[in-house]
């Protein structure tokens, strides 16, 4: 399988994210292609939609597993026990450890490293979606690009400011390990949640990605989510996702020109010249 096949897709939590990969995949699959999606989140839900609400067993919960039943060091999960089929789709959930126990990014860099020893580079896949929670900047999270395991990066994003500094702090990553040697490049943003005020789209003009596709901000979208239902099966949005799998192996990546926060403001307002006020020792001691 080529590495050009790997698209690694980050957006912040409740961007919509595994939403809009879930469809990228049932979209790929309905015209015969075979995709491979794999959750890279501890939340282990990015496949959930497309297994009609049911979350999957974890890569890392059968490594844990075996490693309490086996005597073998590097003993490492079955295929058919980690990854299942649905819509045509064949889903992966790395996962991660329990809330606050453990780290989620060394649990990330530990799940690659066993999908490798698993032989996932050469497994035959047209697409691999890797969904990535771009809210984290560990470096754990930032395997793909720190390894150029993935050459492609989709960036998912709303309108709203939150949204839109995870995807500059992604910009920022490709920049700086392009600078080492890194061969990751932005292939585009995905408007999610698009409600017109065009924040995203200046965003995308000032670090000069491309817009791959804006996703309106319809309730109904909402509420199909929510009760576990595919999008790219409908018209119209059918076409916005056929249209995205569609250019995907031809467009060619791109070096991000990244924002430093002042600049990133000013996206939404103007940003004043302050001096900053400084406080001496003395005043932290008297009342």
């Amino acid at each position: 399988m080529s590495e050009k096949n790997f698209y690694a897709v980050y957006g912040k939590g409740g961007s919509g994210k595994s939403f809009v990969i879930s469809n990228l995949s049932n979209s790929a699959a309905r015209i015969q292609k075979r995709v491979l999606q794999i959750g890279c989140d501890p939340k282990h839900d990015s496949t959930v939609i497309l297994f009609n609400g049911v979350n999957l067993p974890t890569l890392l919960e059968y490594w844990a597993e075996l490693q309490e039943e086996s005597d073998e060091v590097d003993a490492t999960p079955k295929i058919e026990d980690i990854v299942f089929k649905s819509r045509g789709v064949y889903g992966l959930e790395i996962g991660g450890p329990e809330v606050a126990i453990g780290c989620g990014g060394r649990g990330i860099s530990l799940g690659f490293e066993l999908l490798e020893k698993m032989g996932l580079y050469k497994w035959d896949f047209d697409y691999v979606f890797l969904d990535f929670l771009g809210d984290v900047v560990c470096g754990g999270f930032g395997v793909p690009i720190s390894k150029s395991i993935a050459k492609s990066i989709i960036l998912v994003a709303g309108n709203d400011h939150q949204s839109l500094y995870v995807a500059n702090n992604i910009c920022h990553a490709v920049s700086s390990f392009a600078q080492l040697g890194g061969k990751s490049r932005i292939m585009g943003m995905i408007i999610n949640k698009d409600d017109g005020t065009g924040y995203a789209e200046q965003f995308c003009q000032r670090t000069e990605i491309p817009v791959l596709a804006k996703i309106p901000n319809n309730p109904e979208v909402a509420k199909l989510n929510a009760a576990f239902q595919l999008i790219s099966d409908i018209a119209p949005y059918d076409q916005i996702f056929q249209d995205i799998v569609k250019q995907l192996p031809t467009r060619q990546g791109v070096l991000p020109k990244p924002m430093d926060f002042e600049q990133f403001s000013r996206i939404y307002r103007d940003v004043p010249q302050i001096k900053l006020d400084r406080v001496t020792q003395s005043e932290l001691f008297t009342r």
